[in-house]
């Protein structure tokens, strides 16, 4: 079934094409196969801190640096959005050297609790979505309803647009 087949498909079979997961290890292997997939052009990502992400593991980073390789000319495909960036900076020195590497495809932003009220801890593109009902990602669905992938979009979007610029690829000093 084709993309446009899947956004005329009636609601039942949508919602079949979502699949759940009930562990953090089928939810690092989905985000993988989504950044591994090449297809997308734009990667949108919201996380309270990123701890429940494969952000340590140097295959997963490897994917990131495949998936930004692909076309480096484009303008911020990957925007990435956190309640709180202080656990990726000391945590996760693989993907902060990525951050910096890449910082022309990449833009940071950080959000309030407050505003970021219903939008669930994902990793999105225009054909899939992967979202966690927990920050700890033990549990979640794969999406590619298209209703709900752009429902999803629009509440990012939203979200986004209240944010402000956060984790610098580069930090100023003397």
């Amino acid at each position: 079934m084709d993309a446009a087949d899947r956004n005329d498909a009636p609601p039942q079979l949508a919602q079949a094409l979502d699949t759940p997961f009930d562990s953090r290890a089928d939810a690092h292997s989905a985000m993988h196969g989504l950044v591994a997939d090449q297809t997308a052009t734009q990667l949108l990502c919201f996380s309270a801190d990123f701890s429940g992400w494969p952000l340590q593991q140097s295959s997963f980073v490897r994917q990131l640096e495949l998936w930004a390789l692909r076309d480096p000319r484009r303008p911020a495909a990957l925007r990435m959005l956190a309640l709180d960036w202080s656990t990726v900076r000391q945590r996760f020195a693989r993907f902060a050297a990525f951050r910096r590497d890449f910082a022309h495809v990449i833009e940071c932003r950080q959000i309030s609790e407050t505003r970021a009220r219903g939008l669930h801890e994902m990793i999105w593109t225009p054909n899939r979505a992967i979202y966690a009902h927990t920050a700890t990602w033990m549990s979640g669905e794969q999406v590619r309803s298209a209703t709900r992938l752009h429902a999803m979009h629009q509440v990012f979007e939203e979200t986004w647009q209240q944010a402000v610029t956060a984790f610098p690829a580069t930090t100023l000093g003397l």
